[in-house]
């Protein structure tokens, strides 16, 4: 994972994901996916779920939150 980079932002990166793909998927804004791609905000548990659905449904992977988002492991 690049350095400063979040989970999700390497995910949808190292996938070739469009991020207004995953936005339009996830249902979030582009402004407000920036956000939380670039950890300035946290989704809540809801918001987690549509973004995991999301990927799931971009990437054909099946993975979890913890694989997009640091859960305070």
């Amino acid at each position: 994972m690049p350095a400063g980079a979040t989970r999700l932002e390497a995910f949808i990166s190292s996938r070739g994901i469009k991020p207004a793909h995953l936005a339009r998927e996830s249902r979030y804004s582009r402004q407000h996916l920036v956000r939380i791609r670039m950890g300035r905000v946290h989704p809540l548990s809801s918001g987690v779920a549509r973004i995991v659905a999301a990927c799931r449904r971009l990437s054909g992977e099946d993975i979890g939150a913890s694989d997009l988002f640091d859960l305070g492991e």
